[in-house]
């Protein structure tokens, strides 16, 4: 009887301790968002228009290759954090509870705009080169 009481109380540490160290991670995931995001200035309209020029069809291809890659000389310099948004938003299913209303709908409509530009195999290309968690385009 003490072996299995020892086991439940053992077992709940371990499970309490687990989603505490889930929730610290999600945590830490949810502030380095929102200051990528905040770096990105998405809410200000000219890196609105810049970002929609960055994922209309004409261009998709080689902001693909940029977002895979990190980035390079003929990539936009926000390439690298757009690559970390994506990867993070990834994790949660493209949802941030931390975002701002407005920054929360400029996100969506850049999600959005990704997802309709592309084509399946720019989609597979995309998922699987920056190993998102949840695919992009489903």
């Amino acid at each position: 009887m003490k072996a299995q009481l020892y086991t439940v109380v053992a077992f709940v540490c371990v499970s309490g301790a687990m989603a505490q160290q889930e929730n610290n991670l999600t945590g830490l995931l949810e502030n380095n968002l929102t200051g990528l995001l905040e770096n990105l200035n998405l809410t200000d309209p000219q890196t609105q228009a810049e970002f929609f020029d960055f994922v209309e069809p004409k261009n998709l291809n080689t902001t693909i290759d940029c977002l895979i890659s990190g980035g390079g000389d003929t990539c936009d310099a926000r390439t690298g954090s757009v690559r970390t948004v994506l990867q993070e938003l990834s994790a949660s299913d493209y949802q941030c509870t931390t975002c701002d209303d407005n920054t929360q709908r400029v996100l969506n409509i850049l999600l959005r705009d990704i997802r309709q530009s592309a084509n399946p195999q720019q989609c597979q290309h995309l998922d699987e080169g920056l190993q998102l968690a949840a695919p992009l385009c489903s």
